[in-house]
């Protein structure tokens, strides 16, 4: 199983965030990264490699440009014009019709247009890191491409929050939506037809980002199962009063452990099959783990390989896993490779020479 790291990652180390009303110590660490490359690197059927660079025309497939200038340019623009050099902080948000008129000039404008939450920040690396963490999505991508049955991008920062033109909850591009577009583009150019790429959500949080995206497209399904809106960030979205034909959302109440979350993941699975992808793309968030901080689930360190058991069973098709949340760094590494452990096994059986 190939596993895709970048240490461009470590460039964007924000110092601080605003969150539950105090400024704390920003939880979307480079730590979170290097926990879970270092436990990967020893383990029997895991191969790790670098990212290759792609044209940044595929971001644009996903994102508006203007919002990709902005992420390009921002830090530069917010210095330059004499503010806070440790990092952009919006102090203040574009709602509603706000959102109709662009600023053009104000480095505060744009940062209020662009970014959702004063938990975000952009410091001057951030760009470098976010997209070579795209390109560790695309890599990946590519590796499917190949033939591969399964690999993981250990993408960061992570990227489910980030819609068509805005950044929030640590999220910049959205790594998932990066991919799956560009399975559906190649796979379509290699076999002459439309192909279906589904993307099922695990983060505990609502992939909102993602969801904004696959409105704009098609073919692409997003399934996300996620902590209920009514509690948990990004409070507002995630219902499944929002469920379309693009996207089907499954909240689930503050407490649910594995047994009913396990039932939800199958159902999920099912929705996959009907939809016919040919293609999967994960969005991992182990901050479902009973011990996370940023969560308010149950679950335990074992149920994840179940989930990826259940998965390769009854879907049988390339997936693609992307690095999300997970922010308990005592358990990180451990509940990630619980969730790889399957994938990597199924690989080192496959590459047996007995087979």
């Amino acid at each position: 199983m190939f596993v895709v790291y970048s240490p461009h990652h470590i460039l964007h180390n924000p110092p601080k965030e605003f969150i539950s009303n105090q400024v704390v110590a920003y939880g979307e660490s480079p730590e979170r990264a290097e926990l879970i490359y270092e436990s990967l690197m020893d383990i029997p059927g895991v191969k790790l490699i670098g990212p290759e660079q792609f044209d940044p025309g595929h971001f644009c497939k996903i994102h508006s440009s203007a919002y990709l200038e902005y992420l390009k340019t921002a830090y530069e623009e917010w210095v330059a014009a004499g503010l806070w050099a440790e990092g952009i902080m919006p102090e203040f948000f574009a709602l509603g019709k706000l959102r109709d008129h662009p600023p053009l000039k104000s480095p505060e404008g744009k940062a209020g247009f662009y970014m959702t939450d004063s938990s975000t920040m952009i410091v001057k690396g951030s760009w470098e890191a976010v997209k070579y963490s795209g390109f560790t999505a695309l890599t990946g991508a590519k590796q499917l491409l190949s033939g591969e049955s399964s690999v993981f991008s250990l993408c960061r920062p992570p990227g489910h929050h980030a819609g068509y033109d805005f950044a929030g909850g640590y999220c910049f591009v959205n790594n998932a939506a990066l991919a799956a577009k560009y399975l559906q583009d190649q796979g379509d150019l290699r076999g002459g037809g439309t192909l279906r790429v589904g993307i099922l959500d695990l983060d505990f949080h609502h992939g909102n980002g993602t969801q904004d995206i696959v409105q704009r497209l098609e073919n692409i399904l997003l399934i996300s199962i996620h902590g209920d809106p009514d509690h948990s960030y990004p409070y507002l979205t995630g219902f499944d009063t929002e469920n379309t034909s693009k996207n089907i959302n499954f909240p689930l109440p503050p407490g649910t452990a594995d047994e009913v979350y396990f039932s939800v993941f199958c159902d999920a699975v099912a929705l996959l099959q009907q939809f016919g992808a040919g293609y999967l793309v994960i969005s991992l968030g182990v901050d479902t783990f009973e011990k996370d901080q940023l969560g308010n689930f149950s679950l335990s360190s074992e149920i994840y390989t179940r989930l990826a058991e259940c998965l390769i069973s009854r879907l049988k098709i390339p997936t693609l896993i992307v690095m999300e949340g997970g922010y308990n760094t005592d358990y990180l590494a451990r509940n990630v490779v619980s969730f790889l452990k399957p994938f990597y096994d199924t690989f080192r059986i496959s590459s047996s020479p007995d087979n």
